[in-house]
């Protein structure tokens, strides 16, 4: 079916214009857009492209020069024209493909007329693509998650960078996965990354997996030594034949034939996760950090995540930098000397921020002393001024711009970000609860196992004395509690015996079907639902449990990071109570030791910790020996937790707040959210009971309220679509608030941005018969029998997504009314109001019409394509007005800025100023389309 040379357009991109196949493989193909000058992969199973082919009387272009399609053959899968009586004949693979304006009028007119529905639905369709591309929070609306100011803030301002290259190190549990998933979803929608790796440690590979998904709706592929030897049974490069990747770094660097692969691969973005671990030495970097470095050399953008970028020294945390940007970050010297200086901006921005607080009963500073290194720079501001003279409310407003001058003199560029639990607060605190436990014969073993059923047989696990501790422990428990141990067979073994013992409870494991984790998960946030959810330890990856506050520790992981992921599915955002967490262990057994050294040694339990690798590498052997019974000496406890209070000490006295303070403004990231909070579901609750209607979608409406409703849908027999993502067989739930929809895994979050309602809009568009439609009015006004046209014109300017044009020009619709002498009436009702007042009419009636006047209705819209120039004349004029003006604010912002930041280049400043020029000279380049025609007959009122 797919041939090198054949020429395809995107439904779902159409602004891409229409591409031509350079390369074809057994799987995929590559499309390559001209007009757009991007290419695009796609897998032969696609369904979301069209064939584009002329037809006789069309015209093409061949080497300047334009000719009239005489006569059209297909040979092997490619399209032959003759464009003369000699017989020349042209392959599709060499010609400049046009737009079909010349019959664009006469193709839409030989269609069979469809339901009047169907006008309106393309308008609304267009109206509503329109309104979400020009968004500026595009891609940021349809996270499955409350919406975080710091989180929001951080990935509006990376995504939307030429590159997004950066360093995410905020502190544990602060969401860096749903920062990197937001700021690929955000590129991801405005066509700036089409294909994505994420490297990850093994142990984190399907919480991966399960954020992206859950999170974003987007389905990565895993990628793990026993896939690739699955899929190495054959030639293919798999990196290749997956737009999106999870891979786990420690195995692909060891493997030398799968990391060539994933380096042949061609990746946008490139994403990795615990950076910290990728090891660097001058003479010996890691094989990890090769690969790495390798990649985010040939990759646009780059995420490097780690809570503890600088625990391994400063020489390699400059190293991962280098990995960011080498042509800044390529002497070490000058780093150290512009963390200096930062270092003192800091300082400063210390002294400045209690001045921002109302009632700071603070006595006035020697302004100038403060700003000595500066003053030179801002004596002549208005902001420094008033921070010198003023007093109250302006002093404040003063101290705030001060705060903003700082960030911006010393932040624009970085490349590190950096959120913290003290800064943003609103955490719970966490309360300790420990059990001992006396042990008996048939646990003896756990002396020398971590898991003390290690070598228990299933038959009497019941006499473990943790089992009978948690039955005790829960019979006193009305709320709800989330327990924890390491296997499946363990979780599903206490679920079974809960159930019998009467509790409500549900298990949670790697070995159910995704489908059925997902009833458990939702069966346990039921108010009414499960009590106890027992999770495996996949259970504490992935998934936020915030509406329960116990969590019972049946086992202790071992690792620290392990033990943070399980509190962390209740220690969070959101999370209204104490953390209360529940740990029984066996005496005098592996179990004690290691809730000894995460307690006395880490205080793991009551507060996050980013140090316990540095800990545990620090006194490895000596822990070895304490765990298994060897050593009992516990001065290791105390000199453990001595190094780490100073580890702790160092990281906080090393704490930079205006880091912090540039990465986030909560003024900005409020408006942000209140963006997204007005755009996501805007007007969705009518365009979802529209489009199921006109797909005969199954749909039953829940909630009437628009803001708050909630939709079932099921495919149905008679559905005009093959399938929808993301609806199973038997269904799924589709909610319109976020807040509801995000404490509940069963449901899916609806927003403009899911890809159901895109998948719904494409297809609106895809859907040819929708553009002719016909209808009648009942109107005594009128005489019997007047025709009456509607049209539906579109302005679209294709460019590359880096010039952003969709913010100021998107695919926008122009509707129009006339009577049959072409005057125009649209300029008397809104379309919607007009709408109302039409009534349907039977296809084949509506297939006579359009034959009887087929001539009169040529002429007639012909002179609303004149109009409509006239109509968009306007529109053009005022986006191109707009788009400049944004471009040059910006500028006008990084040249004052590069005056006294070092980190603002020329090169960026040039890219901007030839991105405007370009874009510009595409809004000049507009094409205004005919989309969508409705035929109207007046008839008598009943």
């Amino acid at each position: 079916m797919y041939q090198t040379g054949q020429r395809w357009s995107s439904r779902n991109e159409p602004d891409l214009g229409v591409g031509m196949i350079v390369d074809k493989q057994s799987k995929s193909f590559t499309l390559h857009f001209p007009d757009a000058e991007t290419d695009r992969q796609y897998s032969h199973d696609q369904t979301s492209l069209v064939r584009r082919t002329l037809t006789i009387g069309d015209q093409l272009h061949f080497q300047d020069d334009t000719f009239t399609v005489l006569e059209v053959e297909e040979i092997d899968n490619l399209i032959e024209y003759r464009i003369s009586d000699q017989d020349d004949w042209l392959e599709e693979s060499i010609i400049q493909f046009p737009r079909n304006d010349k019959n664009e009028i006469d193709s839409l007119l030989a269609l069979s007329p469809a339901r009047r529905m169907w006008f309106d639905l393309r308008r609304h369709t267009l109206e509503h693509q329109a309104a979400n591309a020009a968004s500026p929070v595009r891609g940021l609306m349809g996270l499955k998650a409350e919406l975080l100011p710091h989180q929001i803030y951080l990935a509006h301002d990376i995504a939307n960078r030429p590159k997004a290259r950066a360093l995410l190190c905020d502190e544990v549990g602060m969401g860096k996965t749903l920062e990197a998933g937001l700021i690929l979803h955000q590129r991801l929608l405005n066509g700036l990354c089409k294909r994505a790796l994420i490297l990850t440690p093994t142990n984190l590979q399907h919480q991966w997996l399960v954020e992206m998904l859950r999170r974003f709706h987007q389905p990565f592929s895993l990628i793990n030594e026993s896939v690739y030897e699955d899929f190495m049974e054959g030639d293919d490069n798999p990196f290749e034949q997956q737009p999106f990747v999870i891979a786990p770094i420690d195995w692909a660097s060891q493997h030398p034939k799968a990391a060539q692969h994933m380096l042949d691969a061609e990746w946008d973005m490139v994403i990795v996760d615990e950076a910290h671990h990728l090891a660097w030495h001058p003479e010996t970097p890691s094989i990890g950090y090769q690969v790495v470095a390798r990649l985010a050399a040939s990759s646009e953008s780059l995420l490097l995540l780690s809570a503890t970028p600088e625990q391994t020294g400063e020489r390699e945390h400059f190293s991962r930098l280098q990995l960011l940007d080498p042509d800044h970050y390529h002497n070490f010297e000058r780093y150290q000397a512009q963390q200096q200086e930062f270092k003192q901006a800091a300082e400063l921005a210390e002294v400045i921020l209690p001045f921002t607080q109302a009632d700071h009963g603070l006595e006035a500073l020697n302004w100038s002393s403060e700003f000595a290194s500066y003053l030179s720079e801002v004596k002549n501001k208005d902001w420094f001024i008033q921070l010198e003279k003023s007093q109250g409310e302006q002093q404040i407003e003063a101290a705030q711009e001060a705060i903003s001058w700082l960030i911006d003199r010393h932040g624009t560029g970085r490349e590190m970000f950096r959120n913290t639990r003290a800064a943003v607060g609103g955490f719970p605190d966490r309360y300790l609860h420990a059990y001992p436990l006396d042990n008996n014969e048939l646990f003896a073993s756990a002396t020398h196992h971590v898991r003390p059923e290690h070598d228990v047989a299933h038959g009497v696990w019941e006499k473990d004395p943790r089992w009978i501790w948690l039955k005790e422990f829960l019979e006193c428990q009305a709320d709800k509690v989330l327990v924890i141990c390491h296997t499946a067979d363990m979780a599903q073994w206490l679920n079974d015996q809960l159930t019998f013992a009467g509790f409500q409870s549900a298990d949670f494991h790697e070995q159910m079907p995704l489908i059925h984790r997902d009833r458990a998960a939702a069966y346990f946030a039921d108010e009414d639902g499960a009590q106890i959810l027992v999770c495996s330890e996949i259970g504490s990856e992935g998934r936020n449990f915030q509406f329960s506050h116990h969590l019972v520790m049946y086992d202790l992981p071992e690792h620290p990071d392990l033990l943070e992921q399980r509190i962390g599915r209740l220690d969070r955002l959101g999370q209204l109570n104490d953390v209360q967490i529940h740990v029984p262990y066996l005496k005098d057994s592996v179990q004690e030791r290691l809730y000894n050294w995460y307690h006395r040694a880490l205080n793991a339990f009551c507060r996050t910790t980013g140090s316990g690798d540095k800990v545990e590498d620090a006194f490895r052997e000596s822990l070895h020996a304490y765990l298994h019974g060897q050593d009992d000496d516990l001065d290791l406890l105390k000199e453990a937790n001595v190094y780490h209070e100073a580890l702790l000490k160092q990281m906080e006295e090393g704490r930079n707040r205006l880091l912090e303070m540039s990465s986030c403004r909560p003024d900005q990231a409020r408006q942000l959210i209140d963006q997204i909070n007005h755009q996501a579901t805007k007007g969705l609750h009518h365009y979802i009971e529209q489009v199921t209607h006109a797909f005969n979608i199954y749909t039953d409406c829940i909630n009437d309220d628009p803001e708050r409703a909630a939709w079932f849908l099921r495919p149905s027999s008679d559905m005009m679509l093959e399938a929808l993502p993301g609806i199973e067989e038997e269904g799924k739930m589709l909610m319109l608030d976020r807040r509801q929809a995000s404490q509940r895994e069963d449901v899916a979050f609806a927003t403009w941005e899911h890809p159901l309602i895109t998948m719904l809009m494409d297809e609106v568009q895809g859907f040819d018969s929708g553009k002719l439609t016909s209808a009648i009015l009942p109107i005594a006004a009128l005489p019997e029998g007047t025709v009456l046209v509607e049209s539906m014109f579109v302005i679209e300017a294709t460019a590359h997504p880096r010039l952003k044009l969709a913010q100021s020009l998107p695919m926008t619709p122009m509707w129009q009314l006339s009577d049959s002498n072409g005057k125009f009436l649209h300029q008397q009702f809104t379309a919607d109001k007009w709408a109302e007042k039409l009534k349907g009419v039977p296809n084949r009636v509506a297939e006579q019409w359009v034959a009887a006047l087929r001539k009169n209705l040529i002429e007639v819209l012909q002179t609303h394509q004149l109009n409509a120039q006239d109509q968009a004349r306007p529109i053009v004029h005022s986006a191109k007005a707009a788009y400049q003006h944004r471009c040059e604010n910006e500028i006008d912002r990084l040249r004052e800025l590069k005056a006294y930041n070092s980190l603002i280049r020329d090169e960026d400043i040039a890219a901007l100023e030839n991105n405007m020029q370009e874009g510009l000279v595409r809004i000049d380049e507009h094409q205004i389309r005919l989309d969508a025609i409705r035929i109207i007959l007046t008839t008598k009122p009943e």
